[in-house]
């Protein structure tokens, strides 16, 4: 498998983003007990970002890959 045109450490940034998000949405309708379907379904597309990169990274995904990426696009967008 290879990777897509986009960068897999854009593509790690936001998945993170986007699952962080979603995880404190379905949190907060768990609380009030609602089904936030909306969040649950970020929440989906958050995982399955993090599992489209591992499966494209030669390598694999590890923990130090996450910080790693938000550093390379901050650095990205700064330069």
């Amino acid at each position: 498998m290879t990777l897509p045109a986009v960068p897999a450490d854009i593509l790690l940034v936001i998945a993170t983003i986007v699952s962080g998000m979603a995880f404190a949405s379905v949190l907060s309708g768990w609380v009030n007990r609602t089904w936030p379907v909306a969040a649950l379904i970020s929440l989906g597309i958050g995982i399955g970002l993090f599992v489209y990169v591992h499966m494209a990274l030669p390598d694999g995904l590890d923990f130090w890959d996450i910080p790693d990426a938000f550093v390379l696009v901050a650095a990205r967008i700064l330069n």
